[in-house]
């Protein structure tokens, strides 16, 4: 260890206050301006989309096992509806942008034309 005592006036903030109030104004520039993307639907839509998409997928894991294990006539029924919700997730997870008449189709519309 050393006995000298350390320097320290070079983060005293009076010896140089130019550069200090800009220090503290940038910051309080950025602050707000955060503030601000905060308000905006777009950042609101950003920020939740995570947890709505880990939410459904916790809910669609949930029903596909129940139909899974479900060994009555209604089991087919609800395991159809899971592949739809599959293959509806795997377009939006690759970003794909199907032709509406491929959605409906995998939906199940009757008058899709072909």
């Amino acid at each position: 260890m050393h006995d000298s005592k350390l320097d320290l006036s070079s983060l005293d903030p009076s010896r140089n206050t130019e550069r200090w109030d800009h220090l503290v104004e940038s910051i309080a520039a950025r602050a707000v301006a955060r503030y601000e993307q905060r308000l905006t639907i777009g950042y609101q839509l950003w920020a939740w989309s995570r947890p709505v998409l880990a939410a459904a997928a916790i809910v669609t894991l949930i029903v596909g096992a129940k139909a899974l294990l479900t060994h009555d006539g209604s089991s087919r029924t609800v395991l159809s509806e899971f592949r739809k919700v599959y293959v509806l997730a795997e377009w939006s997870g690759n970003e794909e942008h199907p032709e509406p008449s491929n959605v409906l189709q995998v939906l199940g519309e009757p008058n899709v034309n072909e």
